[in-house]
């Protein structure tokens, strides 16, 4: 028998070279959410993107120095999600955070 719950997608969008403090901004993000006790969390680092400016980032550009988008995301119940949000929000000076409800069909661990 299959359990559904009722949870919440968070979607973390930073550049790959940001940083806080000395250190690469992505670390500290999947270290406060490993210490927050989220279920589980997923980096995805992106070929392309851009952001609010339009300045595009890439993958195949000549110039090596762009950053590109990563993308964090974490599916867990909205208490523990919107517990983990103020964190966060104190953490990201450039990116956005994205939340929707989904079903979440959790398969071993917790």
């Amino acid at each position: 028998m299959t359990v559904e719950a009722t949870a919440v997608l968070m979607r973390i969008f930073v550049d790959e070279d940001a940083r806080l403090g000395r250190e690469s901004l992505v670390d500290a993000i999947i270290s406060e959410l490993s210490r927050e006790h989220c279920c589980g969390a997923t980096v995805l680092k992106g070929i392309e993107g851009f952001g609010i400016l339009n300045q595009l980032h890439t993958a195949r550009s000549i110039d090596m120095a762009s950053s590109l988008p990563v993308l964090i995301e974490v599916a867990d119940n909205e208490e523990k999600i919107r517990a983990v949000l103020p964190r966060l929000r104190e953490m990201i000076a450039d990116g956005m955070i994205t939340l929707e409800r989904i079903r979440m069909h959790p398969l071993g661990g917790r």
